[in-house]
């Protein structure tokens, strides 16, 4: 090997390097990058779906409502991020599906793709177009929340001219949340990109694209709700600085957990749980329901109709 040669390899090899020590590792199979520029700050957690002592879950229908940081406690998270659009019950805008199976109050608009992870190390990221609302979920499905829209398609980010939505949403900047899968769909990232706040306006859906295209080489991605509801919650707190100052009440959540602590569903309870939720959306107000890790004593929080994402009045568009 020539000199030249030599000093070109070590220089590749010594970026390489870099590169892979930005990277954090918080747990096992979770690692932790905040990409922070002029004008941008976006926080990433990486999973790798191979890794056996960890499992994504979303929530139960029972949990509706909660911030993503009460979330992530009660099913002690190691990273966590909001999910999909909502109504002013909390109703998620499409198909969701949690550990006691595919939500009732589900909406299962045609607007909506989702992200599912399952059995056997299945996973997808439907676009909006591919999604049938007449059939249910599938068997493998046991954690699926829906957003809008694609970002990425076979490797290719979406450029604006290609993205759906008004201006005011699609290419204007705001917070936004995503999650995105490689090429093998053996990693899954969770994307938090701050906003509405001096010097840090937020991303465009099309610069959103392009980010987890080119920095993350995702081949498939899905936007989320954003605005004041992008939240990423990490090992023991919110890392990012949520647009409204303080977080937001979601509807549905994506966690990664330890396999150790994963709880299984007891079907009685969560019946249960979602029908005092149901009685007090029939009397106009909405119900939170926190339950204690021995799942007897149960917290119901009731308010009046609570703050909802900003697509609400024309979902998902914002």
């Amino acid at each position: 090997m020539t000199t030249k040669r030599f000093f070109i390899a070590l220089t590749v090899m010594l970026l390489a390097t870099a590169a892979l020590a930005d990277w954090q590792s918080i747990a096992p199979g979770v690692d932790f990058q905040e990409f922070r520029e002029e004008n941008y700050d976006i926080f990433v957690a990486r999973v790798d779906l191979t890794n056996n002592t960890i499992r994504v879950i979303s929530s139960r229908e029972s949990e509706k409502g909660l911030k993503v940081s009460d979330f992530a406690k009660k099913v002690r998270a190691i990273a966590a991020i909001n999910g999909d659009y909502f109504d002013d019950r909390f109703n998620p805008i499409g198909m969701t599906v949690g550990p006691c199976g595919e939500w009732e109050s589900e909406k299962r608009t045609k607007r909506e793709g989702y992200i599912a992870i399952g059995s056997g190390g299945q996973t997808r990221i439907a676009r909006q177009s591919d999604v049938d609302t007449t059939t249910q979920a599938e068997s493998w499905m046991q954690a699926t929340i829906s957003g809008w829209p694609a970002l990425v398609n076979n490797c290719q980010p979406l450029s604006s001219a290609e993205l759906p939505g008004s201006d005011s949403f699609t290419r204007s900047p705001h917070p936004r949340t995503a999650a995105g899968l490689s090429r093998d769909r053996n990693t899954l990232y969770f994307v938090v990109a701050d906003g509405r706040r001096t010097g840090v306006p937020g991303l465009t859906l099309s610069q959103l694209a392009s980010f987890m295209a080119d920095r993350l080489s995702v081949c498939s991605a899905i936007n989320f709700d954003g605005g004041g509801s992008s939240a990423m919650w990490l090992s023991d707190r919110i890392v990012n600085r949520p647009a409204d100052g303080v977080e937001r009440p979601v509807s549905d959540h994506l966690a990664v957990v330890l396999q150790s602590d994963v709880a299984q569903c007891d079907v009685d309870v969560e019946a249960r749980l979602v029908a005092v939720i149901k009685e007090h959306e029939k009397s106009g107000s909405t119900a939170t329901i926190i339950t204690t890790t021995t799942k007897t004593t149960v917290t119901t929080t009731t308010t009046q109709r609570p703050q909802t994402s900003s697509t609400t009045s024309n979902p998902p568009h914002r």
